[in-house]
Order: structure tokens, then C-alpha cells, then sequence
């Protein structure tokens, strides 16, 4: 295969293109060589690949210039196994609480042994959900579809094969209906009844179906409604005033059935915890020692309650502090269970809410500093708005800077002993020309921040970089922001200021201040004794020059 090397500059590089010796990657020309590559021109690398058996291949290749180190991933992918799965699997319609299940015959027709994993989301399963399938073989794999509720229902079979990146889905779909079955009457009077006799009446459960229906009498037909009884009438019931010593101690559970929870409703930032109370109420007549059961849920596993237990006495109340952070945007209902000493059940609290990404942007979509000089700082400003409901801690920082500080020149004309006046400026790793104020801190609600970046060029070049918004705990990068300047080199002046003296002798300043003053330029002067002097230096690079006035 070719590589070409492409020249987006506007100055000649050489590139140094090498490779690691391997028996299965070769360059076709000698490895370590120097390739000139013109502005706008590519250059050709071939590379030759010498497969010894069917298997996935890994290698890399370096290109290597004056000013960076590419590095380019060489793959060469061999043989994958490929299952058989079909596009799509209708059920059609299924009674709605019963499993019914489909097997499928699936062959591995690829040139490669497969370790599978199978996932697919409730109403639907799948078994075996993994396994190993050789080249060639097949094996029996087999949904089940079990619907819960009645109406259409569709979701998707994933296979994942560990040899490779291929994922295959598989379509699921199903219709649920309730299944013939009823009661002979609709409504049943019964004959008149002296105390403590009994009276019966006979009703028939009929099936017209033909499968087997197990049932249970229930007061409500969905275990919602039953809950939502439950509440209600939890909350509604008032405290009775009972003296204890007139309930055996058999019957004194009964009581704590008054023990309810108040609904509540919670408003929260991605990773950000949030508060909220509620208060536990015992409308008995007998103390109950309560406690905080934990749920099995992933969402119940956020919330947090302080306290977890205690002992509520008749008539009185409880205030528990639940607290929530969420990892997961959207809304959300979670029910949250409390149990109380000698009640059958639990007392159930419903929490719902909305989880709610935090929002950030700045007040300009790009910052531009215009034309620059070499070494001459330059400030703009902006501003950072946030329109979250919680605080948020930020960091700044800018993309592709540099590490050493940059050099500014009205530092450098204020040190005339520098050695850079004579030997020129040399910069050992890239320079950092941009400066943020402040770098980072923390916005309140709906506040904002301003803020100042400074630019001190030292590279020339037209600058295209980004302003980037991290946030602590939540993520890096969330917010951006273009910032643009371009290099104005010295109009009117020659590439090098020879001295017109000999050795030693003083400059005369004069002629070149003239000829900078004609530049529209942030030009400065240092004076040394009464007279104004022009000093300049000029780094060996091509890729970079200096000049300080």
C-alpha cells in the first residue's frame, strides 16, 4: 500500500520515515531515509505487508520533522467468524404472562472460531446468552418472549463476537393479548344474615382459552392502583387517640399502619448532589422504630438518608433528609421503602424529578486578536455565563499551547546583560503564548465570570486554537470557544539589521527608529543614558524569528 506525506505548509520540510524491523511490515525503500517534501507536494511511502498465517496484524510507522513526530497505526485485519442470525423474529401474538419461546439453528460460517455474547432487553431473553462456536458448526439458540402487559411490544437481539468489531442485530417484535377469561356473573347479592352466621354464594372462573390460566383475588386489577389505595388512604386516615393498655399484643401491629410517607418531588444537575426532606409520619397509637430499606435498583442506589432508622412515637413524626446525585440525564421515579417493626408491609415513598445536563457558553462565538507583532502581548476579553441551577467549578485552558514561557520583549529590553542580545533566542521546547486570567474558580446559578486572554506571540505563525471549559466532576471540554490572530511581519524592514560599526562600536538607533516608526507596529525604546537604542537579535531557525525594539 502508499502513504502519501502531504506539505500544508508554505515552507520546505524533510521528513525522516522509519519503521521497526518486523517480518511482516517492510518499507520498499530503505528505512531511516530523508524524503524533501516541497509546499503543496506529497511524497509517496510504500509499505509492504507479508502475511505468515491467517491472524490480525499490528504495526507503526514514524515521520519525523523539524518541528513534530507523526505517527501512523498500520492494521491488517484477518479472517472473522460470521453467525448466521436472521434479520427478523415475529412472534406474532402471544398471551399477555406467558412465555413463548422461538429456536433458531445458528452456524458459524466464517473462516474463524467465535466466542459470542447475546443481549436483548426485557419483554424478551435469550439462552445460551454466550458461548464458543468452531468454523463450520452450529448450535441451537433460543428467545423467549414473555409480555407483562398487552399491546405491541419490539426490541433487538445484539451478537457480539470477541475475534472482531462486528455486531449483528437481529429485529424482535410480538403482540400481546389478554387471553379469554372471565366470570360467569358480573355481581353477586347474598341473602340475608344473622351475626356471626355465614352465608355463601358460588360463581365459575371461565377460560375460553387454550392454554392454562393461574389466577389470584386481588381487590384491584393492577398492583399501581393497589398502591396508589394504599397512599391515599394511608394519608388520609386520622390519629387515634387509643390507650394502649386495650390492644393485646397481638393486635398492636395493626397500628403502625399509620406509619406514611410524604411525596416529593426532586430538581438536579448531572453529578451534582442535590437536597430534600420529607416527613415520616406515625398516625398509630404505639411507637415505631422504622428503617431505611435498601433498593436493588441502580437509580435507588444514589439516594442517600440520614437518618437510616429510628423510633417514631404515636402521633408524631420524623424528618429525613434524602440526598441524590445523578449520573444519568432525564427523568426519573424511583419508589423508596421504610420498614416498621410489626407491619406487614413496608411504607412506600414515590420520589420523581428530572436530571438536567449543566449549560455553560460564552458571549462571543470567537475571539480575534487581528494582526500581531513577535513578542508583543496582547489582551482581549470575554465573557463565560452559566444558566445552571447549581454552582459550577471550571478550569481553563488552552489547546496546542506550548509549556516554556513565552518571551516578552519589553522584559527582554529591560535586561541588558541577557546573552540573547548577542547569541539570539533559543526556545528548547514549544513556547506558552497564551496567558488566561483567571485560569479557573467557580460560577454561582445563573452568574457569570469574566475573563482576560493574553497573547504573546513567539511563533510565526496565524493562530487557530480553542478556549476550552473543564468542569470538575462533571467533564473536560464542555464548552469552547475560537480564538484567531494573524502574524503582521516588520513592513519595510530587511530579513537581518547589520551593524554599520565594527565590533563593539554602538548602534545607530536612530536610522532604524525612523524606519520602525513608519511600521504600524506596537514599537518600544529603551534608553541607555540619553540617547534611544534599537536592539534586535535573530533566532537561526527558519521557523522562527525575533526582533526587540
Amino acid at each position: 500500500m502508499v502513504l502519501s506525506l502531504m506539505n500544508k505548509d508554505k515552507f520546505l520540510h524533510v521528513v525522516k520515515v522509519s519503521m521497526e524491523s518486523s517480518p511482516y511490515f517492510q518499507l520498499v525503500s530503505s528505512s531511516d531515509a530523508y524524503r524533501a517534501v516541497p509546499p503543496g507536494a506529497s511524497a509517496p511511502v510504500r509499505i509492504r505487508f507479508t502475511p505468515s498465517k491467517n491472524r490480525d496484524y499490528c504495526h507503526e510507522l514514524v515521520c519525523l520533522t523539524a518541528r513534530e513526530r507523526i505517527v501512523v497505526p498500520i492494521r491488517a485485519i484477518g479472517a472473522r467468524a460470521v453467525l448466521n442470525f436472521p434479520a427478523q423474529l415475529d412472534f406474532s401474538k402471544c398471551p399477555v404472562k406467558v412465555s413463548t419461546q422461538q429456536t433458531l439453528l445458528v452456524r458459524n460460517v466464517g473462516a474463524r472460531a467465535a466466542r459470542y455474547q447475546l443481549r436483548t432487553q426485557s419483554p424478551f431473553s435469550v439462552v445460551p446468552a454466550t458461548g464458543a462456536l468452531g468454523a463450520g458448526d452450529t448450535v441451537q439458540v433460543t428467545v423467549a418472549f414473555h409480555p407483562l402487559a398487552s399491546g405491541a411490544h419490539c426490541g433487538s437481539l445484539a451478537v457480539c463476537c470477541s475475534s472482531g468489531e462486528e455486531r449483528i442485530h437481529t429485529k424482535l417484535q410480538g403482540e400481546a393479548v389478554d387471553v379469554i377469561v372471565g366470570l360467569s356473573t358480573n355481581s353477586m347479592e347474598f341473602d340475608r344474615t344473622f351475626t356471626t352466621m355465614s352465608s355463601h354464594r358460588t360463581l365459575f372462573i371461565e377460560n375460553k382459552s387454550n392454554i392454562t390460566a393461574h389466577f389470584q383475588w386481588k381487590a384491584f386489577a393492577a398492583e399501581k392502583e393497589e398502591n396508589e389505595e394504599k397512599r391515599r388512604q394511608c394519608l388520609l386516615r386520622p390519629p387515634k387517640e387509643v390507650p394502649q393498655e386495650n390492644f393485646p399484643e397481638e393486635k398492636e401491629t395493626e397500628k403502625v399502619k399509620g406509619f406514611c410517607g410524604d411525596h416529593s418531588a426532586l430538581l438536579s444537575s448531572m453529578d451534582q448532589e442535590k437536597m430534600a426532606k420529607v416527613k415520616l409520619m406515625n398516625q398509630g397509637a404505639i411507637d415505631a422504630p422504622f428503617t431505611c430499606l435498601p433498593s436493588a435498583t441502580n437509580l435507588g442506589l444514589l439516594f442517600k438518608f440520614a437518618p437510616e432508622e429510628g423510633i417514631i412515637a404515636a402521633g408524631g413524626s420524623q424528618a429525613v433528609q434524602i440526598s441524590f446525585r445523578a449520573t444519568v440525564l432525564g427523568s426519573f421515579e424511583e419508589e423508596l421503602q421504610f420498614s416498621v417493626a410489626g407491619s406487614p408491609r413496608p411504607a412506600i415513598l414515590t420520589i420523581k424529578g428530572s436530571v438536567t445536563a449543566p449549560s455553560l457558553h460564552f458571549d462571543l462565538a470567537e475571539l480575534d486578536f487581528g494582526d500581531i507583532s513577535f513578542g508583543f502581548p496582547y489582551t482581549q476579553r470575554c465573557r463565560l455565563t452559566s444558566s445552571s441551577a447549581v454552582p459550577l467549578t471550571f478550569q481553563l485552558r488552552m489547546s496546542d499551547d506550548g509549556t516554556q514561557p513565552a518571551v516578552d520583549s519589553v522584559d527582554q529590553i529591560r535586561r541588558d546583560s541577557d546573552p540573547a542580545w548577542s547569541k539570539g533566542i533559543h526556545l528548547h521546547v514549544e513556547p506558552r503564548e497564551f496567558t488566561i486570567n483567571p485560569s479557573g474558580g467557580t460560577i454561582l446559578p445563573q452568574g457569570h465570570q469574566d475573563i482576560e486572554v493574553t497573547l504573546c506571540s513567539n511563533t510565526v505563525m496565524e493562530f487557530y486554537r480553542r478556549l476550552l471549559v473543564d468542569l470538575e466532576g462533571i467533564g473536560k471540554g464542555v464548552a469552547a470557544l475560537i480564538i484567531t490572530a494573524r502574524y503582521q511581519p516588520l513592513p519595510g524592514l530587511p530579513q537581518a539589521l547589520p551593524c554599520p560599526g565594527c565590533a563593539g562600536c554602538s548602534c545607530q538607533g536612530e536610522v532604524l527608529l525612523n524606519a520602525l516608526m513608519l511600521c504600524q507596529l506596537d514599537t518600544r525604546t529603551a534608553v541607555l543614558g540619553q540617547q534611544p537604542v534599537v536592539k534586535s537579535t535573530f533566532a537561526p531557525s527558519p521557523a522562527r524569528s525575533w526582533a526587540l525594539f
